[in-house]
């Protein structure tokens, strides 16, 4: 028709002229608001992390325990319930389970094909296991091998185990208690005579001293022995010998809660100046310079702060108030007097907290107490962070609320460009309708002129 085009090429092109505006402004509006969206999920991401380490203060940074053993011969493992002090450990005896054994050729060699085979754990009459051997393999004799499976496979079996030893021409039916203990001795009979095994390892119960103190125990895991205070012995002293168990505060998990919360606090604050400032590339590649630069910084966290979201935020105001706000919490004195730079927190070149370990690790063993107090005690140092991110971190607090509105507003420019699409549809059947006919009257004018 023109330039060669057809009415359906040249329709299209008048449409993508025409709709080339509205299209730029709603991709723009979109790419902005996701932009904003997805810069508020990564500071609630942060808020709730820093959050976490807040809570973290409260519930166990000063109120975890650490335990040593002075030698090999036992574990300990404590609760934040477990009172300081040592403990002067001798172990006598360990407990074990009892072993029982009776030698056959071989384990297909046939039992007696009757009898009520019964076996008898501990004193306790329900804690029997009876076999029939005249009904139990449908009347026909069973192989030494077959009753250690019967025995171990019975629903009623109350806690032993049958297992076979090959010694290299005979077999050792084997009994044993799946528990240690006195409590758990074994007896075993056919038809109520003894069925003539013999004991290979004696039921015993452990036996042991904690500071003078005589316990006895049928496991050689004592939960619980003293508050808060498990033991797991694992071999016996000569006489004269003796452990030392000592249980004492756990200052490097108290210096890993402090510094985990440094990082969250510095991740929190660099994404907000990020995110609210109107720069470039520049922001993030001066920011990986400086890690880079400073080795003490090389275990904080690092920005997720993309390059295309930098100065995304710069518009809110909340979001700014919201760091000044988290900066003069921390920056005044705790309600004991105390400040973070006593502890050996402090600000570093770049406006971040920094950690000087052998200063915090030196005020921990000083007085923990006291650094408990600036982040615990009412209005510590958790209390005011807590109360500046509330706003935002509540439900339907403000950071919902900002996201609602996004949400709210990335649907209306979706609808927009539903509703754009089908009045450029529509147009285009337009111009294609005119240009149709155009190029119909085009081909009769140029068929008549022809017969002239």
């Amino acid at each position: 028709m023109i330039s060669g085009m057809s009415a359906a090429q040249f329709s299209e092109q008048l449409i993508m002229v025409e709709r080339a505006g509205k299209d730029a402004l709603y991709k723009n509006n979109l790419n902005t608001y996701n932009a904003k969206l997805d810069a508020y999920k990564l500071l609630e991401k942060s808020m709730d992390k820093l959050t976490a380490k807040l809570t973290s203060f409260d519930t166990e940074a000063f109120k975890g325990k650490t335990s040593s053993v002075s030698d090999d011969k036992a574990t300990a493992t404590v609760t934040a319930d477990a009172p300081k002090g040592n403990y002067e450990l001798h172990i006598e005896q360990l407990a074990q389970a009892q072993q029982l054994t009776k030698t056959y050729a071989s384990e297909d060699e046939l039992l007696p094909a009757s009898g009520v085979f019964s076996i008898q754990l501990g004193s306790d009459p329900s804690q029997r296991l009876e076999i029939d051997l005249a009904t139990v393999n449908g009347g026909a004799s069973m192989t030494v091998a077959q009753l250690r499976d019967v025995i171990n496979k019975h629903p009623d079996n109350p806690g032993m185990q049958a297992s076979l030893v090959r010694t290299g021409g005979q077999i050792e039916l084997m009994m044993s208690a799946t528990e240690s203990g006195l409590a758990n001795s074994l007896t075993v009979e056919l038809d109520g005579v003894d069925f003539g095994m013999t004991e290979r390892r004696a039921a015993q119960d452990a036996k042991l001293t904690l500071n003078g103190i005589d316990i006895t125990s049928s496991s050689n895991y004592l939960e619980n022995v003293v508050d808060g205070v498990s033991l797991e012995l694992t071999s016996t002293h000569g006489a004269g010998e003796s452990s030392w168990v000592k249980i004492e505060e756990d200052f490097e998990g108290t210096e890993t809660a402090v510094k985990d919360f440094v990082a969250a606090f510095n991740t929190m604050l660099q994404q907000i100046n990020q995110l609210t400032r109107s720069m470039g590339s520049s922001v993030i590649e001066e920011d990986s310079k400086k890690d880079k630069d400073d080795k003490d910084d090389k275990d904080e966290v690092a920005t997720t702060v993309k390059e295309g979201q930098i100065g995304v935020l710069k518009g809110d105001s909340s979001i700014r108030q919201l760091q000044s706000q988290m900066r003069d919490s921390i920056f005044a004195s705790a309600p004991n007097g105390m400040r973070l730079s006593d502890i050996g927190i402090e600000l570093d070149r770049y406006g971040k907290l920094k950690v000087d370990e052998t200063k915090l690790t030196d005020a921990l063993k000083g007085d923990a107490s006291a650094i408990e107090a600036m982040f615990t005690d009412a209005g510590s140092y958790v209390d005011r962070l807590e109360k500046v991110m509330e706003p935002f971190t509540d439900f339907k607090g403000l950071m919902d609320l900002k996201k609602d509105t996004l949400d709210g507003q990335i649907d209306r420019v979706n609808e927009n460009m539903e509703r754009h699409d089908y009045h450029m549809q529509q147009r285009y059947q337009i111009y294609l309708a005119q240009f149709t006919a155009m190029e119909a009257t085009i081909n009769q004018l140029s068929a008549a002129s022809g017969l002239f």
